[in-house]
């Protein structure tokens, strides 16, 4: 064998091996679409023998494989190289994913198409990202409509309940800064869910800073869905609001419990203060009562009870274990 003829062997080689390194899949066809070299083709495709034997329809369905054979006529006859992705379907799976590029073979000079080279590339994890991608993109539109109804909601109620200017923008900014609290504890958990502990010390952290008491937290410490940390942090808020302004907080005397503890058919949540001194009993707090009593359990389908004294404030709400998500 002459020198040149092994270059030219070597060459091959070299090209062929970085073809398989690379796990792309080339096809070469005649100028009647006919495939006369088949190298390094995917796992999942048949044989070279069944591949030259039966073309495309040996790899796709048949609407897809007189899909790609459209595109391959019409890349012989025009000489404009186009580029096609195809799933290849699979009995109780989900189907594999390919890209074709596909171009002509005009190496004659004459103008006269021999044939089409097409490389063949498995795009199935591009489409697996692309997929997941519009399914995050979907979750956060939908919760982003929720949170501005919930945004709609407060705006309005705080409006009707405020006998001032200063008295609406107060309220309103501590439940916009409750929200936002419980959203980005969200987020950091990568949307999966939120501690209890975690949520309770977010909500109570600036109540607590100068009133001289502390929380005590029992029981569990399950992770809360993103829906029931949302609307669980609003009824927190609420109620250390209220603390801050007539009970224990804002006395700094008394003790504060806050419990989640297992029940039949769910968890329940509680809120207990013991006074110090005797609490006024105010007959409607406004928007926060009805926050606590309709609108949290309401979105969880929970059973609230809320029962303010002269020993103090005891709220409980009962959450039920597959509407508000909560997993141990």
């Amino acid at each position: 064998m002459s020198p040149s003829s092994d270059r030219r062997q070597n060459r091959t080689q070299t090209l062929l091996r970085g073809i398989q390194s690379s796990g792309l899949c080339v096809l070469y066809h005649d100028a009647d679409l006919g495939v006369r070299l088949v190298e390094n083709l995917p796992p999942s495709w048949p044989s070279a023998e069944t591949l030259m034997a039966l073309g495309d329809a040996a790899v796709f369905d048949p609407f897809t494989s007189q899909r790609v054979l459209a595109v391959k006529r019409e890349v012989l006859a025009s000489g404009k190289p186009r580029r096609i992705e195809a799933p290849q379907q699979r009995d109780g799976e989900p189907p594999l994913w390919f890209e074709l590029s596909i171009e002509r073979d005009d190496d004659g000079g004459d103008g006269v198409a021999r044939g089409l080279f097409v490389s063949i590339t498995d795009i199935s994890l591009v489409k697996r990202r692309e997929a997941a991608l519009r399914e995050l993109l979907y979750e956060v539109s939908h919760r982003s409509r929720n949170l501005l109804a919930i945004l709609q909601s407060i705006l309005g109620q705080t409006a009707q309940g405020a006998t001032s200017v200063a008295e609406f923008e107060a309220k309103f900014r501590g439940r916009i800064a409750s929200l936002a609290q419980s959203q980005d504890l969200i987020t950091y958990a990568n949307w999966q869910g939120v501690k209890f502990r975690r949520l309770v010390d977010a909500q109570t952290e600036s109540f607590l800073r100068d009133a001289g008491v502390t929380i005590a937290l029992e029981g569990g410490d399950p992770v809360l869905a993103p829906n029931v940390a949302l609307h669980l942090g609003l009824a927190l808020h609420e109620l250390a609001a209220n603390s801050a302004a007539y009970g224990v907080l804002a006395h700094g005397a008394g003790r504060l419990r806050v419990a989640c503890s297992p029940i039949p058919e769910g968890h329940r949540i509680e809120w207990h203060e013991e006074a110090a001194q005797p609490v006024p009993v105010v007959e409607s707090w406004g928007f926060g009562r009805t926050i606590l009593q309709n609108v949290v359990p309401r979105a969880l389908r929970a059973e609230a009870r809320y029962a303010i004294d002269a020993s103090g404030v005891r709220y409980a709400l009962d959450l039920p274990q597959p509407e508000a998500e909560i997993e141990a």
